[in-house]
């Protein structure tokens, strides 16, 4: 968490020189380690690792030149050449497995009219700024009277978004959001107080203000000349609220994690360069007196008619030309990327789905093979949980539950037998319910089909069942 300069700091200085000092956060927090993470969180979610992106290999090459008396000379020289860089998506897969596991089938609300006041699209936004808090440490959810905005802690090289926090309470009291198309255009801001908002652009090394203080919430009136802001009010807190990944607010692209993925991209690559050196056949020319050009000339000659005549260098033995292959070792380099791929599901609590394969395996198998990867669901949702509530209050709403559903692995055909099981003491609509092949908005159209059957006179799904078990 940036704490270079606080809350305390901002409101010790004098208005005249908030704007200088503006500039400096957004350059303290761009030459900072929580920015400096976020951008390499970036790159590994995109799997583009910048340690096997900055690899390179040896190579040996001929280099021509010409000696003080004019002669065309050779020697062997040695360079940096780009190899195989191979980046692995570990990080995009682990993140994205964990904020959908929780947050793919939205939040549910006991109050329905707490569950409108959040938007129409609240679920897709919020699945959305889970995914870089999980990637950042903490993302930022801007509730713009009825509407989230997400607002990223760590966009790109240029853009962003800082809070400073009271040094007593650690609660953030103004958020600074600058963004930048490219180099060459200027640096907006947007600078978020608890009077409200406030918008400046870059003028070479200084803020000029583009859009005045404004209220969060806007009272307008419209009549026949059109449209006035009649006044505004705030809220009685920030309505920028943060969401962090876990209580330390640090990025799930953790040391462990990262060294792990660095040794197995690393791994991967370099056995890819292996391949390439021994991909091509190498001749070993026995009882040959020529020179490297010779050389060069018998091998053009070979490749070009796929044949060579004999050879001599005088002493009578015939020279011979003989192909060979190099076998790359691979068993040692397969163990290691086995073990650093269970590592990596392992340290970061993920469920490897190459577990689950079997149509035999139990219900009870699959709840112990995600046993850890549910605990770190529950971790997360305290933190989700949380910005909810906040979120709640700034909607002017509240809800005494709030609930997610999670995405289950299950085995299908256990679970409907089990269903089976207990139908003598569940009713029909429990079981529907339960049913994994029957989607919820299917339960009351097969309810209403069961109950007009039984008017007309046709036995109902329970009498049917009751039947069936008689017969049995």
């Amino acid at each position: 968490m940036y704490t270079d300069v606080t809350y305390q700091d901002w409101i010790d200085t004098p208005e005249h020189k908030r704007l200088e000092l503006l500039m400096d956060i957004i350059k303290g927090y761009k030459s900072s380690a929580d920015f400096k993470a976020g951008l390499t969180a970036n790159a590994y979610f995109r799997a583009e690792n910048p340690t096997v992106m900055s690899k390179t290999i040896l190579k040996a090459r001929k280099a021509e030149y010409t000696d003080a008396s004019g002669r065309k000379r050779s020697r062997a020289v040695t360079e940096d050449v780009v190899g195989n860089r191979i980046s692995s998506a570990f990080l995009y897969r682990f993140i994205t497995q964990q904020n959908q596991f929780l947050l793919s089938e939205g939040v549910t609300l006991k109050d329905e009219k707490a569950r409108g006041a959040l938007g129409k699209y609240f679920d897709e936004q919020l699945e959305q700024i889970g995914e870089k808090a999980l990637l950042h440490g903490v993302a930022w959810g801007f509730w713009n009277a009825g509407n989230l905005e997400i607002i990223e802690a760590v966009k790109d090289s240029m853009s962003g978004a800082v809070a400073l926090v009271d040094e007593r309470t650690s609660e953030p009291m103004l958020l600074v959001q600058f963004w930048q198309v490219n180099a060459s255009r200027p640096m907006y801001v947007r600078l978020f107080t608890l009077d409200g908002v406030v918008e400046y652009r870059q003028n070479e090394n200084k803020l000029e203000e583009i859009s005045p203080l404004r209220a969060y919430v806007l009272h307008t009136l419209t009549d026949d000349l059109g449209t006035v802001i009649t006044g505004g009010q705030n809220y009685a807190m920030l309505p920028v609220r943060p969401l962090c990944a876990n209580s330390e607010r640090r990025s799930e692209l953790t040391p462990a994690i990262k060294s792990k993925i660095d040794a197995y991209d690393a791994i991967l690559s370099d056995f890819a360069d292996n391949l390439d050196r021994a991909n091509d056949v190498y001749w070993v020319l026995n009882n040959f007196g020529g020179s490297m050009d010779d050389v060069a000339e018998l091998l053009e000659q070979i490749n070009r008619l796929k044949a060579v005549s004999n050879l001599s260098d005088g002493t009578g033995a015939a020279s011979t030309a003989e192909p060979h292959t190099i076998e790359v070792p691979y068993a040692a380099r397969e163990k290691a990327l086995d073990l650093l791929e269970r590592a990596l599901y392992q340290d970061y609590m993920a469920l490897d789905m190459d577990e689950l394969t079997g149509g035999s395996l139990t219900n009870v198998a699959i709840r112990a093979a995600a046993a850890n990867f549910n605990l770190k669901a529950d971790r997360y949702e305290w933190q989700v949980r949380k910005f909810v509530r906040e979120i709640l209050v700034l909607a002017g709403a509240e809800s005494d539950e709030i609930r997610f559903k999670r995405q289950s692995i299950a085995n299908e055909s256990e679970t409907v037998a089990d269903i089976a099981t207990m139908r003598p003491d569940i009713d029909r609509r429990t079981a529907l319910k339960i049913n994994p092949y029957i989607q919820e908005e299917e339960i009351e159209q097969i309810m209403l089909d069961a109950d007009a059957e039984s008017v007309t006179g046709q036995p109902s799904v329970d009498e049917l069942d009751k039947l069936l078990r008689e017969g049995e």
